[in-house]
């Protein structure tokens, strides 16, 4: 059985049984063990094998030369759906191998007492941490405030906060999807905009809206959809957009990959034909959808780069710890986009 189906036979996601087995973070301790009651009770020895194996590897790892990979959980929202961080942790950890250090993980979550996790980051030998900071808004800034090594913040900018931060380049993703539709002859296009209120979707918006003006067109606000962040909820708001009879663009930009395959779901339904009726285009460039019907066009995010991006910026904070003293200035990066082509997207007839 592949690991995709013994997830389904668990009842779990994909992700969450690669967090199991790898020993990585980002999930309760009481899903944790509960998984693994699971996994040994239908006899899943092979997997027990893997945990086993995963758990004496990082107890092996030396933590005097380490870094600390934090995932930050505000309300879980984002990150249990699609673990991004998931598609991060790997090359962080080889590319930091490079320099000498290895990788600590460790997951943070608001909704319990921030105290003593703080404190628990403070106790590990550790130089630095990457916190990757997808769902934290300003509000939760000052919990680290506590924290006594360098950090980088990883997919959120901060723009107004005096901390270093590598971020995706939101801006310029949006024009080149925009960019894009009008050049294959799009001037009706419309906007679904995600529900969860994280900063990166917070600027798509206002990217796409500076784009959609840069080239002259007017967005109606009768094309601007709200859906919910997850495939399936995107799925029943749009159907229900659907059963209102709305007048449709030609084409719609959409906060992220995972939206674009709901909507299309609730299109194809009601015999919309995805892309001759109307074209879509996402975001992030999830490897689920490279092979969905049609395969989805949409902005990628190097991870590789991302991920090099905030070690190198966290490296030199720990060689240079008199940069971090109060007063001192912070670095905000930003990494680049690349539309990625493919069929859902077409001159509309």
């Amino acid at each position: 059985m592949t690991n995709r189906e013994i997830a389904a036979q668990l009842n779990i996601s994909p992700a969450t049984l690669s967090l199991v087995i790898n020993n990585k973070p980002g999930i309760s301790a009481a899903t944790r063990e509960r998984v693994l009651r699971d996994i040994e009770a239908q006899g899943f020895s092979c997997l027990l094998k893997k945990v086993k194996e995963a758990s004496k590897s990082n107890s092996q790892h030396s933590e005097q030369n380490s870094i600390c990979f934090v995932v930050y959980k505000r309300d879980g929202k984002i990150l249990d759906t699609h673990s991004f961080f998931l598609l991060l942790i790997e090359s962080i950890e080889s590319y930091a191998q490079r320099f000498g250090y290895n990788t600590l993980f460790l997951s943070i979550d608001r909704r319990n007492p921030m105290e003593p996790q703080i404190q628990r980051l403070n106790a590990l030998d550790c130089k630095g941490a990457i916190i990757f900071a997808t769902e934290m808004l300003d509000d939760d800034i000052s919990y680290f405030s506590a924290v006594n090594r360098p950090y980088v913040l990883l997919d959120n900018d901060f723009p107004h906060m005096n901390v270093d931060s590598v971020a995706i380049n939101n801006t310029l993703g949006t024009f080149q999807a925009v960019e894009y539709l009008v050049r294959m002859g799009h001037n009706r296009i419309g906007y679904l905009q995600s529900s969860n209120p994280i900063n990166s979707f917070a600027e798509r918006e206002r990217g796409f809206r500076e784009a959609m003006a840069s080239f002259g067109l007017t967005l109606d606000p009768n094309h601007v959809f709200k859906v919910n962040y997850t495939e399936e909820g995107a799925y029943q708001d749009f159907r229900k957009y659907l059963a209102m009879h709305p007048s449709l663009p030609t084409a719609f930009f959409a906060d992220d990959d995972t939206i674009v395959a709901g909507v299309m779901k609730a299109l194809v339904e009601v015999g919309i034909s995805v892309p001759h009726d109307v074209s879509l285009i996402g975001f992030n460039d999830r490897p689920d959808y490279a092979k969905s019907s049609p395969a989805l066009t949409t902005i990628l995010v190097p991870k590789y780069a991302f991920s090099a991006m905030a070690v190198d910026l966290l490296l030199k904070r720990i060689k240079n710890p008199g940069l971090i003293q109060e007063g001192q200035h912070s670095y905000k990066y930003r990494i680049g986009t690349e539309l990625v082509i493919r069929s859902s997207v077409v001159s509309p007839s």
